[in-house]
């Protein structure tokens, strides 16, 4: 059993049942607002040896030195490897502080959310249309970037709607492209060739800018349900002054550095919440942390 458990942050869990962590602990302290600096997450944790935080937060090398009782680290979002995180993972490691993670939570919301809003743009439902006539799903090219769990369901989806489906991912997938019947471009030439993108690559993989955006073109739309840096802001936002095309997106996507893209109207924007933040999905969270916690606290006590 752990000492102390601190909710660093709000993090996404269930709130009725935060209070299950006390099964794991002898004093729980939770936090229901978001953290300003490095020493305010050090005087939250103090001396704690168990946190659990947001995909928001940076643990950094100096706040995991600075709180010895630390034991474990539970990151309540999903983790695609350390030099992703916003953990500094080889300092935990080297602290022998353990961590967990959640997996593939919010995946059918998320592909949901990728799917209706490329039909929503397609047939112009809301006042904001790809093309001038309607299209239905068989008549665009979708390209995805990164072909990882989410990005074989979402395309995996849009087959069952007999589009044409390309993608770019650093690592070919052919036995993925024979069984769902798509298929595999290079970077430029998928560019060349799509008519939405999904991006579903790993935090600050930045695949969109300088020249890739001037060959995508216009009457093209970008659907990014990737967390950090996943594009050039300048290239962008010059892409966008067409006002015929269209950026999707939703809440944790969008920090300060770049919340000026919502300015522009040609932008849509998922406000206050995940594109695939569900009642299974938060359902599905909270048990993985539950059981995150209840595995660590029996591993290291």
């Amino acid at each position: 059993m752990f000492k102390k458990i601190v909710i660093v942050e709000p993090v996404f869990m269930q709130k009725e049942r935060e209070q299950e962590l006390k099964e794991f602990c002898n004093e729980l302290i939770v936090y229901d607002t978001d953290v300003e600096d490095e020493k305010e997450i050090i005087e939250r944790i103090g001396n704690a040896d168990c946190i659990l935080v947001s995909y928001k937060t940076t643990i950094s090398k100096e706040i995991i030195e600075s709180c010895p009782n630390l034991k474990h680290i539970a990151l309540c979002c999903s983790f695609y490897g350390k030099q992703f995180s916003k953990v500094n993972i080889d300092t935990a490691e080297k602290n022998e502080i353990s961590y967990s993670f959640l997996s593939e939570y919010g995946d059918n919301g998320t592909v949901e959310y990728v799917v209706a809003e490329t039909i929503n743009l397609i047939h112009g439902f809301y006042g904001k249309k790809l093309k001038e006539q309607a299209y239905d799903l068989r008549g665009i090219k979708v390209g995805i970037l990164g072909l990882g769990n989410l990005g074989t369901k979402i395309a995996k989806t849009f087959k069952i709607f007999n589009t044409d489906v390309y993608y770019y991912s650093r690592t070919r997938k052919e036995n993925i492209e024979n069984e769902l019947n798509i298929k595999y471009l290079e970077l430029d030439e998928l560019f060349n060739t799509v008519d939405v993108i999904s991006i579903n690559v790993n935090r600050d993989v930045c695949l969109i800018g300088g020249d890739n955006l001037k060959k995508y073109g216009n009457g093209k739309a970008i659907i990014n349900t990737s967390i950090g840096k996943c594009y050039e802001l300048d290239s962008l936002k010059k892409w966008l002054e067409n006002k015929n095309n269209y950026y999707i997106c939703d809440e944790p996507t969008i920090n300060e550095d770049i919340k000026e893209i919502l300015n522009y109207e040609n932008v849509i924007y998922t406000n206050a919440h995940s594109g695939g933040d569900t009642k299974q999905c938060l359902e599905s969270a909270t048990e993985q942390i539950l059981d995150n916690i209840k595995k660590a606290s029996e591993e290291l006590y």
